[in-house]
């Protein structure tokens, strides 16, 4: 049976120092979520299921029950002609750290990081920005019950609507594309947009969404 859970969370990663904060909620705007959906990371809903409303919650999520390990294949140099916006290099959109959508030649879309730009190349990481890190989340319980079967009918409409990713929901609007790469970049991606990718969710899988922050 499919449960909702509201929770605030703080999120944090092992910098080699310590523990970092790069992630938290407030009690006035929670994390929201169905469980068994495929709305959040596998290994989070297995851990937060186990707790009762009111509860406080202290657990670490392994890489890879997480974004995965980090795959160094997963680097591509992209032509930088396929940056390309009016004649002119995307530059407004397309910087180091810029998070682009990318989408290969069967219509998969990916949201990669740039790492570097030169004369003409456009090096990007395809892997999530936490794959590698195992996560540690601290929180409370807000909400924790069974959902209905009326709500579970809304959730797989609404999923047919939304692209949901790894745990983290991406709203896929025209709003994101401000420009089409030309071409197939060498082959692998073509640039999809100038949309940043991980900007806030308005509109989640169902009622709401993890967004990317």
């Amino acid at each position: 049976m499919s449960r909702y859970i509201e929770a605030t969370y703080k999120l944090f990663i092992d910098n080699g120092d310590g523990l970092q904060l790069i992630e938290k909620t407030e009690a006035d705007n929670p994390l929201k979520f169905y469980t068994g959906l495929g709305m959040i990371i596998a290994g989070f809903e297995k851990k937060i299921t186990g707790y009762q409303e009111g509860d406080n919650f202290e657990f670490t999520v392994p890489q890879e029950e997480a974004y995965g390990v980090y795959h160094s294949d997963m680097i591509y140099d992209l032509d930088k002609d396929n940056f390309m916006k009016d004649g002119v290099f995307d530059a407004e959109h397309v910087y180091k750290d810029a998070i682009l959508p990318l989408q290969d030649g069967n219509g998969q879309r990916f949201f990669a990081r740039v790492l570097s730009i030169d004369d003409a190349k456009v090096k990007v990481d395809l892997n999530h920005p936490l794959a590698g890190k195992d996560l540690t989340f601290q929180g409370t319980i807000l909400v924790n019950r069974e959902t209905s079967d009326s709500e579970i009918e809304t959730l797989k409409e609404g999923q047919h609507k939304h692209h949901c990713c790894g745990g983290h929901c991406h709203h896929d609007g025209e709003g994101h594309c401000h420009h089409d790469g030309d071409g197939g970049c060498g082959g692998h991606f073509h640039h999809d947009g100038g949309g940043h990718g991980n900007e806030e969710c308005e509109d989640g899988c169902g009622d709401s969404c993890c967004c990317d922050k």
